[in-house]
């Protein structure tokens, strides 16, 4: 079963903390992960030690994300990309060194946009033509959205982060779908993946009882 990230923490309280069977996969885009446990999904829901300075440092302060008609160039592009890639594993190697359920989730999404960043280093860097690097922070950018709307929603972001987030997010859709030409269809949205597993019946032992002959 398919369920979005605004739906899933209505979704786990409907169900009995003390059920077996339940597993959840997160998919971020092409980022996934799987076997998430139920007791793992309600401490990522009520997370008090998750820090909020997360969204800003991977989305609000980088421009590079939700200013598509502005970064365009090599020059402009490559900086914030290694900016960003740094802070990234920066707070992975963090999250390595005091590790928690939650932590593990987190340190997976930061890694995918990690790996984006080195794609479309790899991709910009010596290239002079101004298409080539427009297509491939296009790329980069519909790759980490999914990413940075799990962050958006996560349910312990700050009101007026969260309010932030959302307006640059929608101008930066709105500069792609207008100026790039892109398919509203392309920008994914993460969402869960609900599994349920009964435990097989147990085998009823036959006993036959002998009979002389």
């Amino acid at each position: 079963m398919k369920v979005s990230q605004s739906e899933i923490w209505n979704f786990i309280e409907l169900i009995d903390k003390a059920e077996k069977g339940w597993s959840y996969a997160l998919h971020a885009g092409d980022v996934t992960i799987p076997k998430i446990s139920q007791q793992v999904l309600l401490e990522l829901k009520n997370d008090q030690h998750y820090n909020t300075e997360i969204l800003p440092e991977i989305f609000t302060f980088r421009e590079i994300l939700w200013q598509p008609d502005v970064f365009k160039s090599a020059s402009q592009s490559l900086p914030g990309l290694r900016i960003l890639k740094a802070y990234c594993e920066e707070t992975v190697k963090y999250f390595e060194e005091n590790p928690t359920s939650t932590h593990a989730i987190y340190e997976a999404l930061l890694l995918g946009i990690s790996a984006y960043c080195d794609e479309a280093m790899t991709l910009i860097e010596g290239k002079v033509s101004e298409g080539t690097v427009t297509k491939a922070l296009g790329d980069f950018r519909k790759s980490t959205f999914p990413i940075i709307k799990f962050f958006i929603n996560h349910p312990q972001n700050r009101l007026d982060y969260y309010r932030d987030a959302v307006n640059r997010l929608n101008y930066a859709v709105k500069v792609m779908l207008t100026e790039f030409f892109g398919r509203y269809t392309e920008l994914e949205d993460p969402y869960w993946e609900i599994r349920y597993k009964t435990s097989p019946p147990k085998e009823k032992k036959v006993t036959t009882k002998e009979t002389g002959s």
